[in-house]
């Protein structure tokens, strides 16, 4: 699972509250006017109201409305924290996690967040989940994890409902269990979660946990795809070879592999379509070792792939091949094979052949 622990400034929406000045501040925060806000916060800070030294806090951490001072922020977070006010209690512990102004020191991070946690500050709960998980400030509990975790997935944190579904669906700190796994991938995956949609759309590809449906499982993977996940990417690839839930399409297929080209498997397939004698595979497989682009760089083999589309009148092949004996890369030079080859891409409308016939 990915780090979640960050420190962002948090200004509080005032709502309900115990200032007597509520309108002016919120009026002022609202405006931007950090300066004045400082001023109108200032005394009751230093009455001790909690809301005030955290929000008052916030502003120094950022430096809104005054010159940045980490060492006052903190101070005002402790005296907050110590008063058991939530918002306060994160923050601190966010400090000592990412060390901002203090030591680093996760142990005295996890104190601070879980204090935050336990009063249901959500980003909390997930982030002491995370702690939990990691072994991070304490000892790894993933039964702990995962009730953090839960406790942030109800409130609708998409990052904790993925992690759910994660631990549902490996058994870490619980009994293993796709059907609930597969409702916490829902609900992060309908929130936008690409890894939520890419695991979705798996666990419908291959029937894990859930029957098997093509339809869900396209759905959410070209969901996840279209975001630039890689191995969803990947998947589209696979879903239009083998025809699930569509018909199958080579083109397609190879369209989607092109796009995963940074997975190796991606090449991988790609070179199985070629070798099959899908004459566009088969240039992309000469693109690649001329380029070195996921295999080694060896030109004679480009060559030997070009050549093997242009024998089946395919116009980028044929370009290419024509290319090598242009450039005399990999075959001897020659402008007459070149020309002939050129001819053959252009009379099948390809551009860069009849750009090249025109020199």
């Amino acid at each position: 699972m990915a780090q979640l622990l960050s420190r962002s400034l948090i200004l509080l929406v005032l709502g309900t509250s115990v200032f007597a000045q509520v309108d002016p501040i919120q009026a002022a925060m609202d405006k931007k006017d950090y300066a004045t806000a400082i001023t109108l916060l200032r005394p009751l800070a230093d009455g001790g109201d909690a809301q005030a030294q955290s929000i008052l806090a916030e502003l120094y951490a950022s430096g809104q409305g005054t010159k940045k001072n980490i060492p006052e922020a903190l101070a005002l977070w402790r005296k907050a924290a110590n008063k058991n006010y939530a918002p306060a209690q994160y923050s601190l512990g966010l400090m000592y996690a990412g060390g901002e102004g203090v030591k680093r020191d996760y142990v005295e991070a996890a104190k601070w967040i879980r204090f935050a946690a336990d009063q249901n500050i959500p980003e909390a709960q997930r982030d002491i989940a995370q702690m939990f998980y990691g072994g991070q400030g304490m000892k790894r509990d993933y039964a702990l994890a995962l009730d953090y975790f839960r406790r942030a997935a109800q409130k609708n944190m998409v990052e904790a409902q993925y992690a759910v579904g994660t631990m549902y669906a490996s058994g870490q700190g619980t009994k293993q269990d796709y059907g609930e796994a597969i409702t916490w991938f829902r609900k992060a995956a309908d929130a936008g979660s690409v890894d939520a949609q890419f695991n979705l759309g798996a666990m419908y590809l291959s029937g894990q946990g859930v029957e098997k449906n093509p339809t869900e499982a396209l759905n959410w993977t070209r969901k996840a795809a279209d975001k630039g996940h890689t191995q969803a990417i990947m998947n589209m690839g696979l879903i239009y070879i083998n025809g699930t839930g569509v018909p199958k399409d080579k083109g397609q297929a190879l369209g989607w592999f092109r796009k995963a080209q940074k997975n190796p498997d991606a090449m991988a397939a790609i070179r199985a379509m070629a070798e099959e004698g899908y004459a566009p595979a088969q240039v992309e497989v000469g693109l690649a070792f001329e380029n070195g682009r996921g295999v080694p760089k060896l030109v004679t083999e480009a060559v030997s792939w070009y050549r093997e589309a242009a024998m089946q009148n395919n116009a980028a092949g044929q370009y290419n091949y024509g290319r090598m004996y242009a450039e005399g890369k990999g075959v001897p030079q020659s402008d007459t094979e070149a020309a002939a080859w050129f001819a053959k891409a252009a009379k099948q409308g390809h551009s860069q052949a009849k750009a090249r016939l025109k020199r």
